[in-house]
C-alpha cells in the first residue's frame, strides 16, 4: 500500500510546530524536516534525513485531548518522540561509526539484527536525549525546560490510556470512537458524568462555531476537506485520541481539572482471568502463575496463599512498585493492584477508558500484559524484544534518579530492579510461548 504523506508545516498544530523548531535549533538539525503520515503503521521514525509522524501522533499534541493530567505532563511523551527522532540523527549512529558495520557484528540471527539494533539504538537514544545531552545549549531557560519535559515525558510515555484512536484494529479504536462521538452532543460521558466538548473551536471572525472545520466544506463547514489541517480533524471526542493516566496515578493523586479525587471510574481495572494469589516473601513477588504449585517461579521456596480473585472490574485501592512503595509520585512501573483487600499482579489487569468504560490500551501492557492465547514465533520475538527495551530504560532510570531504587543506587539499583521484575518477564514469555527466554 502507497502511504501518501502531509506537510507538517500545515497539518501540525502551531505549538507543536514551534516545539519542533525548538527542539531542532537545540540540536543542530534545523534543515530536517517533519512529515506526517495518513498511516499509523510505522507510528514515528526517521530515515536520517526526515522525521516522519503516524497521524494519531498529531492527536497526542493536542492538550484539548488530554483529560485529568497536571500541566506539565501534557504532551509530554509526544515531545519525547519527536526528541527521539531527532535523537537517531545526532545520538546514535554516531559520526565517526558505520552503521552497517555495526549491525552485522551483533551476534544473532542475521534476520534479527535489524531490529536488536533498532533496540539498542533506542535505549542508547532514549537515555540521552530524556536528559538533553544532545543539546547544543545546554544552559538557556528553554533548554532547562525541554530537558524537564522530555524527562517527564520518557517517564510516563508508556504509561498512558488511550481511547478512541480513529482507524480500523490493530491500529485504531472503532469501539471507543463511537461511543465517544455522541459525548460532544450529550454533555456527558456513559457514566452520566459531565464533559466538555473539546473540539476544534475555528477564530470568531471566521462566522463558525465550535465543531465547524477552517476550512471545511462550503455547504457544510463540520465537514473536512483535503485542505483541512489534520490537526483540527483529530481535536476532540469521536475525531481523535483521547488521553487519560494510568490507575496508578488515578489511585493516589486528585484530578488536576477539579482538584477532587478521581471518581471510581477513573480508578478501575478489569482483571483479565480467575487467579488464585500466593506471596514469596524471598523475593517480595505475588504470584498467580507458578509450575508447581507454592513454589516461586524465581527462586523454588515456599510461597503463601493470598487468596483468589473471579475475573471482572474491580476498584482499585493500592499500587506497589516493584520495590514494594505504595505511593509513586507520578508513573513508573507497578507490580500489584490491590482489590478485594488482595495485592494481584498489575499485568493481570486491562485498563478502562474512564469516560466508556471500555478497555483502553496502555502500551506498558501490550508487552507485559497477561494474553491468554500464544503468539506467532516472530510476535513472541518483537515482544521479547520490547520488553528488553523497556527494562533497560527503567533500571538506567532508577540507576541515575537521587533516590534511587529499593534502597540501591547507581548499577546497584539497576540490577535490584531487573532481579525484581524476573517473575514478570518470565509468566510473560512463558504465556507467549517461550520464544526468547
Amino acid at each position: 500500500m502507497v502511504e501518501s504523506f502531509r506537510d507538517g508545516n500545515v497539518h501540525l498544530h502551531p505549538d507543536t510546530q514551534q516545539l519542533f523548531q525548538q527542539l531542532r535549533d537545540l540540536t543542530g538539525t534545523s534543515n530536517v524536516p517533519i512529515i506526517v503520515a495518513r498511516s499509523d503503521q510505522h507510528g514515528a521514525s526517521t530515515d536520517m534525513k526526515k522525521i516522519n509522524l503516524g497521524q494519531n501522533y498529531v492527536s497526542w499534541t493536542l492538550e484539548q485531548n488530554y483529560h485529568g493530567f497536571p500541566s506539565h505532563l501534557i504532551a509530554a511523551g509526544v515531545a519525547f518522540t519527536l526528541a527521539h527522532e531527532i535523537g537517531h540523527i545526532t545520538v546514535h549512529p554516531g559520526r565517526v561509526t558505520n552503521w552497517w558495520d555495526e549491525v552485522d557484528a551483533l551476534p544473532v540471527d542475521a534476520h534479527e539484527q535489524g531490529d536488536w539494533s533498532n533496540v539498542i539504538s533506542d535505549i542508547m537514544v532514549n537515555y540521552n536525549v530524556s536528559r538533553g545531552n544532545n543539546f547544543i545549549d545546554q544552559t538557556s531557560a528553554l533548554s532547562v525546560a525541554l530537558r524537564e519535559t522530555l524527562e517527564y515525558g520518557h517517564y510516563s510515555d508508556s504509561f498512558f490510556r488511550v481511547a478512541g484512536t480513529p482507524g480500523v484494529a490493530p491500529y485504531g479504536d472503532p469501539v471507543n470512537r463511537t461511543i465517544m462521538s455522541r459525548f460532544a452532543q450529550t454533555g456527558v460521558n456513559s457514566f452520566g458524568q459531565p464533559v466538555e466538548d473539546n473540539r476544534y473551536t475555528p477564530p470568531e471572525s471566521t462566522g463558525l462555531v465550535q465543531g465547524d472545520f477552517n476550512p471545511g466544506e462550503p455547504d457544510n463547514p463540520n465537514v473536512a476537506t483535503k485542505d483541512t489541517p489534520l490537526f483540527q480533524q483529530l481535536m476532540g471526542y469521536g475525531r481523535g485520541p483521547q488521553i487519560y493516566p494510568p490507575v496508578m496515578y488515578c489511585v493516589l493523586n486528585n484530578n488536576p481539572d477539579t482538584g477532587e479525587p478521581f471518581p471510581e471510574n477513573w480508578r478501575t481495572a478489569r482483571l483479565k482471568k480467575n487467579v488464585s494469589i500466593h506471596y514469596c516473601e524471598e523475593c517480595n513477588s505475588y504470584q498467580d502463575y507458578q509450575s508447581q504449585r507454592g513454589k516461586c517461579e524465581v527462586c523454588g521456596k515456599n510461597t503463601t496463599a493470598q487468596g483468589t480473585v473471579s475475573a471482572g472490574d474491580y476498584l482499585v485501592t493500592e499500587v506497589m512498585t516493584f520495590d514494594g512503595r505504595t505511593d509513586p509520585e507520578y508513573f513508573e512501573p507497578i507490580m500489584t493492584y490491590k482489590v478485594n483487600g488482595i495485592r494481584v499482579p498489575a499485568r493481570l489487569f486491562e485498563e478502562l477508558c474512564p469516560d466508556t468504560g471500555k478497555p483502553c490500551s496502555m502500551n506498558w501492557n501490550s508487552h507485559f500484559g497477561y494474553f491468554p492465547e500464544k503468539l506467532p514465533a516472530a510476535s513472541q520475538r518483537r515482544k521479547f524484544q520490547c520488553r528488553f527495551l523497556l527494562l533497560m530504560e527503567w533500571a538506567a532510570i532508577y540507576a541515575t534518579r537521587p533516590e534511587g531504587y529499593g534502597g540501591k543506587k547507581g548499577k546497584n539499583a539497576a540490577y535490584q530492579f531487573m532481579q525484581d521484575m524476573a517473575y514478570t518477564l518470565h509468566t510473560a514469555t512463558v504465556e507467549g510461548g517461550g520464544v526468547g527466554a
